[in-house]
Order: structure tokens, then sequence, then C-alpha cells
């Protein structure tokens, strides 16, 4: 088995361009690598919050006024953006606007999956991503806008720890797939822990981010419903793959911070 540096190592490899695979790494290390996905998301949110405060220290002055700053709010939101494609490669919004076409479009069986491995962008995936990167865009705005930095640092981390309570409650289409190696490394213990983490998440954000205590049953609440949609969606068609997963981690990490707000 092993050791957990090189587990972190794996996913930090597989879920970023952060740094490079290891030589050693092989198809099953994906699996080995799941209960690190959520570190790995605190990785990134640490990143893109740093881009987008670097931005807010460069470019926002005392006397601009409410609108300027909201200006800077939203250039900084950007920058958390940018920051989170480049380093991940855009490896998750591939996934949702896939699972965008393949949903909207009605197909079913071995249609259903051509859609969705078709890599040509179709009218849903567009519009599905039009409507996540709009909405992540603007809550990121308003969490900077009020100064508010632990949702942004969490979000990464929620998405992924989402991941894994998908994964480890489906089936996978393919078991050689990637979807069939997180399926591999996830089980309902694993879930559990995440329950854990996910709950410290939810108290860090009590304590340091303002947030009113009644939207952490709705963060919840939502959050389980997404997943059971999800769940849902791989049932009546056949089992999950990779493309469920990211999509899932985007618009997790999207409810996440709309809600904290």
């Amino acid at each position: 088995m092993t050791s957990w540096p090189g587990r972190f190592h794996d996913a930090l490899a597989f879920l970023t361009r952060l740094v490079p695979p290891r030589p050693c790494c092989t198809a099953d290390s994906l699996s080995a690598a799941m209960p690190f996905f959520a570190p790995v998301g605190l990785v990134l949110g640490a990143l893109c919050t740093a881009a987008a405060f670097l931005c807010l220290w460069l470019f926002d002055a005392p006397d601009t006024g409410f609108a300027g700053r909201c200006l800077v709010a939203a250039l900084a939101a950007w920058a958390w953006m940018l920051c989170e494609i480049w380093a991940t490669r855009g490896l998750h919004w591939d996934g949702l606007s896939d699972l965008g076409d393949a949903t909207s479009s009605g197909a079913s069986g071995e249609r259903f999956w051509a859609v969705l491995r078709d890599s040509r962008l179709g009218a849903f995936g567009a519009l599905h991503l039009l409507v996540a990167f709009s909405g992540l865009w603007l809550a990121l705005t308003w969490q900077l806008a009020n100064g508010q930095w632990i949702a942004p640092l969490l979000a990464p981390a929620w998405g992924r720890t989402a991941c894994i309570w998908l994964a480890a409650y489906t089936v996978p289409h393919d078991e050689r797939s990637l979807g069939g190696l997180a399926c591999a490394g996830s089980s309902p213990q694993l879930a559990r822990w995440q329950v854990v983490l996910a709950t410290g998440m939810l108290v860090l954000v009590l304590l340091l981010g303002n947030c009113p205590f009644w939207r952490l049953p709705l963060l919840a609440f939502g959050q389980f419903l997404l997943i059971h949609s999800l769940i849902d969606t791989t049932r009546e068609h056949g089992g999950v793959s990779g493309d469920f997963l990211g999509a899932c981690i985007q618009w997790s990490q999207l409810w996440f911070l709309l809600v904290t707000v």
C-alpha cells in the first residue's frame, strides 16, 4: 500500500497540474488516492483565494466608492475562477458540459453515452456552462465584496467531498473508466468520514464567515438533493462516469458559495 504522502501526490497530480505524476503511478493509484480529494480541494482553494486577494490588493482603493469596490471584487472573482481553470486544466468544467448535453438531449441507452462521450460542445452543454460559470462568478463576487475568504477557500474541498459521496453510492458504467476507478476507491465508510469533514467545514463557515445559522441546514439539504438527483440519473442510464463526478464537483462548489454568502 502506498504511503499517504504518495497517495496525496497522486490525487494532486490527477486533479491538478501543480505536480507531475509519479513514475510509479498506475490507474489503480487513482482509487487509492480518493480519500485525499478534499485535501487537494483545500490546496486549490488556498491557491485561488490567494490569487483573488492579490487582485483585491493590487486594484482596490479607498476612494473608488461602492461601484468601484464591486468592480474590483468582480475582477478578483474572475481571477479566482481563472486560477481554478488553469490549475485543474478545466477538467471538471468539461464533465459539466458533457453531462448537460447528455441529460438534456432526452437520449437513453447507448445513445445517451454516445452524446456524453462526444467531445463537441452542444447547445445544452453551453447553457449549463453559462449558468454555472455566471453563478460562480456572481457568488464569488458577492463573497469577496463582503470581505469573506473562508467560503472561497473551502468551496473546492466541499465539491470534491461531494464527488466522493456520489462515487460511494453508485456503480460504474465501465469499471475500467475514471468513474470506475473512483467508485473502486470510494465506500460508504469513506463517505461517512466525508460527512465529518463536511461538518467541520460548516462549523468554520459559521464561526469565521458570518454565515447565518439557518443557511447551514439549507446547504446540507440542497446538497443531499443534488447528490440524489445525480444518483437517480446514474441508475436510469446504467452507472456513473467521470463526467458525472466532474459535474458534481462544479455544481456542489457553486451551491456552497451561493448559500454561504
